[in-house]
């Protein structure tokens, strides 16, 4: 795995362990009772971070490389050629073609990836071991509420990483504008 890939997976584990962190100190605040840090969904969390973000990885980077933000601007006129000045534009078709996919497939096998492993490791830690039919439920009770409570926090994430951010920072965004996301999964996996 390269370094930058082990970089971005560890400062996204962290990221992630501290949005845990913070959902459980918000559910001591809100239940009026002493805070306590509990390791195993925090363990939990890191680790689905550890074995999702490398697939995120290389999607952000299969996704601007066949669809580049940037793209070669038409020559304006002579005196840029003379010059070989290399100028770019954002691709809108790009923009909306990664866009598509990103809040499409990505979050569709980004909520499995999610719901899968939790109701797995939930279900393993309550019995010798996990049932199939335990997950699949899970999963099919909580599939459609977490798409939608995503798209009203993931496209102006998406939209503004798809902009303003270099493709080796994304995933390391995301997981900074996860933070809140985490808290919202981790009380919703507690409950």
């Amino acid at each position: 795995m390269p370094s930058a890939m082990v970089s971005q997976t560890v400062q996204g584990a962290v990221l992630s362990v501290t949005s845990n962190i913070l959902a459980q100190a918000l559910t001591s605040y809100k239940e009026d009772t002493p805070f306590a840090i509990s390791l195993p969904p925090i363990l939990k969390f890191a680790i689905f971070s550890i074995i999702s973000n490398p697939p995120n990885i290389l999607w952000q980077t299969f996704l601007e490389d066949t669809f580049p933000s940037n793209v070669p601007a038409e020559p304006l006129g002579k005196q840029i050629k003379e010059k070989s000045v290399q100028t770019t534009r954002t691709s809108k078709r790009n923009l909306v073609a990664k866009f598509t996919l990103d809040q499409t497939i990505g979050a569709v096998v980004n909520t499995l990836m999610f719901l899968v492993y939790m109701a797995y490791v939930n279900d393993s830690s309550a019995k010798d071991n996990a049932s199939w039919s335990t997950v699949q439920a899970d999963v099919s009770e909580r599939f459609w509420p977490m798409i939608m409570d995503g798209y009203k926090f993931w496209p102006a994430v998406s939209l503004a990483s798809f902009l303003w951010v270099p493709v080796d920072k994304r995933v390391v965004f995301g997981c900074s504008a996860g933070v809140l996301w985490g808290i919202y999964l981790s009380l919703s996996v507690a409950s």
